[in-house]
């Protein structure tokens, strides 16, 4: 008897299972493009923050300090987002940032001082699921590339290629 019970029960366990590394990743894509947008309209560095202990990945800014509001800024949680924290079973693959691999199990991706910001890309991956998400430099919105038929456009140097005359 419990052979059947568990043999209907573990396909409605691991949908579920699914469900919430899927929402995961829509939550770090949601992250990713919150980034973006902020580092467009803002005028303050923003950073995404992951640290492995705690699973938890957020935003951070670089703004005044609260204790001493004429000193130096420093960096600290931002209040406008909300902290991305993955399902005990999926775990950051790999991190990018202008193709340079992270490996440390606490890091930081800061936008420039000049207002620029890198390309990331992220990959995760869970018992059920999997997903790498790409925020390209120059664009406001995250790409899920591990999914078939995506399209991620990349940046044309026209005058670099000796095409800046070329009509449209």
């Amino acid at each position: 008897m419990m052979v059947i019970i568990g043999a209907l029960a573990m396909p409605r366990f691991l949908a579920v299972e699914r469900q919430r590394e899927e929402k995961s990743i829509v939550e770090v894509e949601d992250l990713l493009r919150m980034f973006a947008f902020r580092n467009s309209v803002g005028t303050q560095q923003i950073g995404l923050h992951f640290d492995q202990s705690t699973r938890e990945m957020s935003l951070w800014i670089l703004d005044l300090n609260p204790k001493d509001p004429e000193g130096n800024r420093v960096w600290q949680q931002d209040r406008l987002s909300s902290s991305v924290e993955l399902p005990e079973h999926m775990v950051v693959n790999g991190v990018m940032s202008d193709d340079i691999e992270i490996h440390e199990e606490v890091w930081t991706i800061t936008s420039n001082p000049d207002g620029s910001r890198p390309r990331i890309g992220i990959s995760l991956s869970g018992s059920e699921t999997s997903g790498t998400l790409m925020l390209e430099n120059y664009s406001s919105v995250p790409a899920r590339i591990d999914l078939e038929g995506t399209v991620v456009r990349r940046e044309i140097d026209l005058d670099g290629e000796g095409r800046g005359s070329d009509r449209w």
